[in-house]
C-alpha cells in the first residue's frame, strides 16, 4: 500500500492483471496459436487446507488442478475439467473438497479421491475468491462483480445459492493472486471477510456477515488480507504492513508492524500463536502482541508464501506461490521440508533476435528461452542459479542481453546459447529492464532504494557505469529509446518520466502526482506513450520536452510489462483478463483480442520477424502468435438453372509471408447449400475466394465465404454479400 492504495505489479515486480473497458473489435478478426515451453504451466499453489481425510488439500491457481499432500509428503494432483483459475478451498460439512473458480464463475466440489466433481454456476459477472464453511455448515464465498459492488455469497452442500449485498464498491474486477479476498468463521459465530481489491475505492476495511446476511464493516490503518478466529476471542488479520488484533464488537483494531509486509494467509498454530506469512517469511504473533519474523534467509526457496495451515501433525504447512512449492515449518520456525511441484517455463519478457527468432526470459526457472516463426522452441540453462531473468533485449552485437534480478547480473547470450555474466557485486540492485542505446551500448534500470535507484549502462565488452537519479528511492522500471536519441525511463515511486542521454546527463519530468508510471514505448509520431497506475488507469502521451500531453482514462489497473506499437500509432497491452489483448488505437479507441489458452497470464508482446504478434503467457508456459484477417464478400449476379462461377470475397492476411496454401475455404450460398472454395492469391496476399454453384429459383440470397487459417488454426468469416438470381 502507498497513501492508502493499493500497489500494482510494478511496485512487486510480478505478473498481474489488467481490466479493460472495451469496445467491439471491428475489421480485422484475430487469432491464436499457442506454442508450449517445456514444461509448460506453473502450478502457482494458492490456499491449503486441512482435508476431512486429514491430509493437507491446495489449490493451484494458474495449474488448474487441484493437489492433496500427505504429511509424510506424498503429492497427488487432480485437474479439474474446464477450470481456469482456482482459488478458494474448503472443506464442506458433506466431506467433499469445495473450490472456487474465479474466471468460470463457479463454486465446485470433488470427493476426497479426486472424483465426483460438480459445478455451480454464479450469476454472469461474478469472480468468487475466498471459501469457507460457516457454523450453519453452508458453504460462504466473497463474490467479486464486474460493476465492483462484490458481494457474500451462501451456497448449501446441495447446491443453493444466495448472495448478500455489502454495499462498497470495489471497482473493476482484478485479479490478483497475491491480494484475493478472503472470509473465515470468527469467534462470533459470524463470518468475517476481507477485500484487499476494495480499499483502492472504498478504504481499508474488515467486514463480518451473519448467518442470515445481515452484514457490517469497520475501518482499518491497513488493508487486511485474510482473517481468522483468534483464541483469545479477537479477529487476527494479516495486512500488507502489519498484523492486526480486531475486537469482534466495536471492531477496534491494534496493528503491530511487520518488516517484509503480509500475503494472504493467517492461522491458530497448534501452539496457540497466529502464524502468518510474510512475502520473504514466515512469522508469528503471541496474543499479547509479541512478533517473531524467522530469518527470511532460511526460506530463501519460496517466492511469495501465501497460506498458511495447521496440519494435523502438529506443524505449520504454506503455499509458495511464485516459487510452485509447499513448506512445512515447526512451531519453533524450522523449515522442516520443501515440497516441489510445477515450476513451468513461467516466460516473462520478450524481444526479436538478430536471427529473426523471438527470444525470451524463463524468469522462475532461470533459463532463456527461443522460438522461431515456426514455432520450434529451445532453452538454454543460465549459469547461476536463481538468477530470475527479466528484462531482454537485442544487442547491436548481436547478442542478447538481459538482466538477472536475483543474481544481480547484467548477461549477455550468444544466438547459439552460450550465456557471459557481469556482475554488479554483491550489493542488490534490483536490477528490472534493459534496453538498446542509440550509442551502442545496453542501459537498464536499478529499483532498489538502497544500492540502486540509478540508470545503468554496459557496454558490449562489459564495462558498466551507473547514474544516480536525482530523486531518493525514484524506483525506475521500464525504459527505452526515445525517438530523439536519448533513453526514457518511468520513476514508479516519484510519479515521474526521466530522460537521460547517451553522456549520462538525466532530466526528471513531473507527470500526474499519485500515478505511479509502468511501462514505455516510443511511438512513431516521435512522442511516448506511457502507462499510469490512476484510481481509473490510463494510457499517457508525452513528449520528448518532457510535456505530458494527455492522459487517456482506458481503466486498467496494474498493469503488463510489455507495450508494442505499430506503425499507425495502434498500442497493444497484454492483460489477464479477461485473458486477452488490448488495443489502443492513436484515435484512443480501446478493443480486446481474446487468446486461445485459458488463464494464459500475458505478461509481454513482441512483433516478430513475421510481422506477427508474439505474446509471452506467463501463467500458461507458452508463447503465442497472434494474426489478423480481414475479409469482404462480394456482391454477385446469377442465373438460375446456370451454374455460375467466380470471386465471392477477399480477403487480407495479418502477415506478409502467409501463402494460399495456407488457407482452406467454404462458402455458404444463402439457399442451403455449402460447398469447398478456391484460394487463389501472391505470398503476403491479397486472396480470393472463388466458387462454383447452381441456384435452382430466383431471388437474392446472403452468401458468406468462410476462411481457414491451418497455420492460427482459427476460420474467419468475410462480411456477408448478395446473390441477385434471376
Amino acid at each position: 500500500m502507498k497513501n492508502g492504495k493499493r500497489l500494482p505489479v510494478w511496485a512487486r515486480t510480478l505478473p498481474i492483471a489488467l481490466v479493460f473497458q472495451v469496445v467491439g473489435l471491428s475489421g480485422s478478426v484475430f487469432g491464436s496459436t499457442n506454442f508450449l515451453v517445456p514444461p509448460g504451466r506453473q502450478a502457482q499453489p494458492l490456499i491449503i487446507i486441512e482435508g476431512p481425510d486429514q491430509n493437507l488439500w491446495f489449490t493451484e491457481f494458474t495449474g488448474e488442478k487441484i493437489g492433496r499432500i500427505t504429511t509424510s509428503g506424498a503429492i497427488t494432483q487432480f485437474s479439474i475439467a474446464g477450470a481456469q483459475s482456482l482459488v478458494g478451498l474448503a472443506s464442506g460439512s458433506d466431506g467433499n473438497i469445495w473450490f472456487t473458480d474465479q474466471f468460470s464463475g463457479t463454486v465446485g466440489h470433488i470427493n476426497t479421491t479426486g472424483g465426483g466433481l460438480k459445478k455451480f454456476a454464479l450469476p454472469a459477472g461474478s469472480h468468487p475468491q475466498g471459501l469457507t464453511t460457516g457454523p450453519d455448515n453452508n458453504l460462504w464465498f466473497v463474490d467479486q462483480k464486474n460493476n465492483g459492488l462484490f458481494t457474500i455469497g451462501r451456497i448449501t452442500i446441495s447446491g443453493t445459492i444466495k448472495e448478500f449485498a455489502v454495499g462498497k464498491n470495489a471497482g473493476p474486477f482484478q485479479p490478483y493472486y497475491y491480494s484475493l479476498a478472503q472470509i473465515a468463521p470468527g469467534p462470533d459465530g459470524n463470518l468475517w471477510f476481507t477485500n484487499p481489491q476494495a480499499s483502492a475505492t472504498a478504504g481499508n476495511f474488515v467486514g463480518k456477515i451473519t448467518t442470515v446476511g445481515v452484514v457490517t464493516t469497520g475501518s482499518t490503518a491497513d488493508t487486511p488480507l485474510a482473517v481468522v478466529a483468534g483464541p483469545d476471542g479477537n479477529v487476527w488479520a494479516a495486512e500488507f504492513n502489519h498484523v492486526a488484533k480486531v475486537t469482534t464488537s466495536s471492531m477496534t483494531e491494534t496493528e503491530y508492524p511487520l518488516s517484509y509486509g503480509g500475503t494472504s494467509g493467517i492461522t491458530v498454530g497448534p501452539d496457540g500463536d497466529l502464524w502468518f506469512p510474510e512475502v520473504f517469511t514466515i512469522a508469528k504473533i503471541t496474543t499479547g502482541g509479541a512478533l517473531t519474523e524467522f530469518p527470511s534467509t532460511s526460506f530463501a526457496a519460496f517466492n511469495i508464501p501465501t497460506d498458511i495451515i495447521s496440519g494435523p501433525d502438529g506443524n505449520l504447512w504454506f503455499t509458495g506461490s511464485l516459487s510452485s512449492n509447499l513448506g512445512k515449518v515447526s512451531t519453533g520456525g524450522s523449515l522442516l521440508n520443501t515440497y516441489a511441484l510445477s515450476i513451468g517455463s513461467a516466460p516473462r519478457r520478450a524481444t526479436l533476435g538478430p536471427d529473426g527468432a523471438i527470444w525470451f526470459t524463463e524468469n522462475l526457472p532461470g533459463r532463456i528461452g527461443r522460438i522461431t516463426t515456426a514455432g520450434a522452441v529451445s532453452s538454454f540453462a543460465i549459469p547461476t542459479p536463481n538468477s530470475r531473468p527479466v528484462g531482454i533485449v537485442s544487442g547491436s552485437d548481436g547478442n542478447l542481453w538481459f538482466v538477472e534480478r536475483l543474481a544481480n547480473n547484467v548477461a549477455k547470450i550468444t544466438t547459439s546459447g552460450t550465456v557471459t555474466e557481469y556482475s554488479l557485486g554483491s550489493a542488490l540492485r534490483g536490477l528490472f529492464d534493459i534496453t538498446a542505446g542509440p550509442d551502442g551500448n545496453l542501459w537498464f534500470t536499478e529499483t532498489n532504494f538502497k544500492n540502486g535507484n540509478k540508470i545503468g549502462r554496459i557496454t558490449t565488452s562489459g564495462s558498466v557505469t551507473e547514474f544516480a537519479l536525482p530523486t531518493a528511492n525514484a524506483k525506475p522500471l521500464f525504459i527505452v529509446t526515445g525517438p530523439d536519441g536519448n533513453l526514457w525511463f518511468t520513476e514508479f515511486n516519484a510519479s515521474q518520466v526521466g530522460r537521460i542521454t547517451p553522456a549520462g546527463a538525466v532530466t526528471e519530468f513531473p507527470i500526474t502526482p499519485g500515478s505511479y508510471p509502468g511501462p514505455i514505448a516510443a511511438r512513431p509520431d516521435g512522442k511516448l506513450w506511457f502507462l499510469e497506475n490512476t484510481p481509473t488507469g490510463t494510457v499517457s502521451v508525452m513528449s520528448t520536452s518532457g510535456v505530458q500531453l494527455s492522459e487517456n482514462p482506458v481503466s486498467f489497473t496494474g498493469g503488463p510489462e510489455g507495450l508494442e506499437v505499430d506503425s499507425d500509432g495502434t498500442l497493444w497491452l497484454p492483460q489477464v483478463y479477461p485473458n486477452s489483448l488490448a488495443r489502443v488505437t492513436a484515435g484512443k479507441v480501446v478493443s480486446q483480442v481474446a487468446l486461445s489458452v485459458s488463464n494464459a497470464g500475458p505478461n509481454a508482446l513482441v512483433r516478430g520477424s513475421d510481422d506477427k504478434l508474439w505474446v509471452v503467457d506467463f501463467s500458461a508456459g507458452d508463447i503465442s502468435r497472434l494474426s489478423a484477417i480481414g475479409g469482404t464478400g462480394n456482391n454477385i449476379s446469377a442465373t438460375h438453372m446456370m451454374l455460375f462461377s467466380g470471386a465471392v470475397a477477399s480477403f487480407v492476411d495479418g502477415t506478409p509471408t502467409a501463402a494460399q496454401s495456407d488457407f482452406t475455404a467454404t462458402i455458404n450460398w444463402g439457399d442451403g447449400s455449402k460447398s469447398a472454395g478456391t484460394v487463389a492469391g501472391p505470398n503476403g496476399g491479397p486472396f480470393t475466394v472463388s466458387g462454383s454453384h447452381t441456384y435452382a429459383t430466383t431471388g437474392t440470397f446472403n452468401v458468406t465465404a468462410t476462411l481457414t487459417d491451418g497455420v492460427d488454426k482459427t476460420g474467419y468469416n468475410a462480411s456477408t454479400s448478395k446473390a441477385t438470381v434471376k
